[in-house]
């Protein structure tokens, strides 16, 4: 008796976790969508604690002289895995993108020049976080911060 009431226990528990687990959005739904750039920010790696410093626009076309950088406010993820970037009104680019590893690499293909990855350290509905290595003589990181654009429903409107 005592058996059964810990068997039971048990797989209420497991079948607790499996549906959790099945509700969950993966990286690949939840980056789908319009998402604006909100911050760059240097992390040293070379330091003990660590510095954190914001990054203007001098020097990310500094940053951007040997690397590929977007030029771009807004990264619109479509479900075909297209890429576009735009600023204002404007598209700059657009390319094919695709997820790897378990969620958290991003590779970003362009036709004529290979591709390119990005670490995602954090993604939710709203937020998404991405690292990427800039300098190997430097040894930093440069972390991207990005908000979803909320696109307003006919009824939000009201």
């Amino acid at each position: 008796m005592k058996l059964r009431f810990i068997y039971a226990i048990f797989m209420a528990m497991l079948l607790c976790c499996i549906f959790i687990l099945a509700k969950k959005s993966s990286p690949e739904q939840l980056i789908i969508g319009e998402w604006e750039e909100v911050s760059w920010e240097y992390e040293k790696t070379d330091h003990e604690n660590g510095v954190h410093v914001f990054i203007d626009e001098n020097q990310k076309d500094e940053i951007a002289q040997n690397l590929i950088i977007h030029k771009a406010e807004v990264w619109k993820f479509t479900e075909d895995k297209t890429l576009v970037f735009s600023k204002g009104t404007a598209q700059m680019e657009q390319l094919k993108w695709n997820m790897k590893g378990r969620g958290h690499i991003l590779e970003l293909k362009h036709n004529e020049i290979g591709s390119e990855n990005y670490q995602i350290a954090e993604i939710n509905q709203d937020t998404m976080v991405m690292h990427f290595n800039f300098d190997l003589q430097v040894r930093g990181i440069v972390k991207m911060t990005f908000k979803r654009i909320q696109k307003d429903s006919y009824a939000q409107k009201i």
